[in-house]
C-alpha cells in the first residue's frame, strides 16, 4: 500500500469518526477537546459521507480498523470515567498478552521445525541409510577410468 492511499484511509476514518461523534450526548462530546475536534475536521475528507445505517445500532454498523482506533482512542482518553479507564486498560493490556504470546507461538523456532518436518511427513522413525550398491554397468566403467589414469 503506498503512503497516499493510507493517507486516504486514515481521512476517511477521521471522516467516520466525526460522523459517529455527531449522535453523542451533548455532555459527552464536550469532554472532546475543540482542537482535537478541530484537527479530526482538518483531516476528514469533505467530500466523503459515510452511509451508516444508525437503526441497527452501533454495534452493527462495519466500520474500518482505523475508524475503531481512532474511537477507541477518544473514548478511552476524553470520554471514560477514571474506573472505566482502568478496567479498558487492563482489557488492553490482556489483549496485548494474549497477542505476544501468539506471536511467540506462531515464530517460535522450535515450532517452526516442527511444522516443517511435520510437512515433509518426515519422522525420526522414517529415516533409514539405504546402502547403496553400484550397477554391474558402473563397476565397469569406473575400472575403465581407473586404467587411464595409471598411465
Amino acid at each position: 500500500m503506498n503512503s497516499s492511499a493510507g493517507m486516504n484511509e486514515y481521512r476517511i476514518a477521521t471522516t467516520e469518526v466525526l460522523c459517529i461523534l455527531e449522535y453523542l450526548p451533548k455532555e459527552m462530546k464536550e469532554n472532546i477537546p475543540a482542537n482535537f475536534l478541530k484537527f479530526l475536521n482538518e483531516q476528514s475528507l469533505p467530500d466523503y459521507k459515510p452511509n451508516f445505517d444508525y437503526s441497527q445500532g452501533l454495534d452493527n454498523i462495519k466500520l474500518r480498523n482505523k475508524t475503531k482506533a481512532l474511537l477507541a482512542m477518544i473514548y478511552r482518553n476524553y470520554i471514560c470515567t477514571e474506573k472505566e479507564r482502568a478496567e479498558y486498560d487492563e482489557i488492553l493490556d490482556k489483549n496485548e498478552k494474549v497477542y505476544q504470546n501468539e506471536l511467540k507461538e506462531k515464530y517460535n523456532s522450535d515450532n517452526l521445525f516442527k511444522k516443517e518436518r511435520n510437512k515433509n511427513n518426515f519422522t525420526s522413525d522414517e529415516v533409514q541409510l539405504v546402502e547403496y550398491k553400484e550397477s554391474f554397468f558402473t563397476k565397469i566403467f569406473n575400472m575403465i577410468k581407473k586404467i587411464f589414469h595409471r598411465e
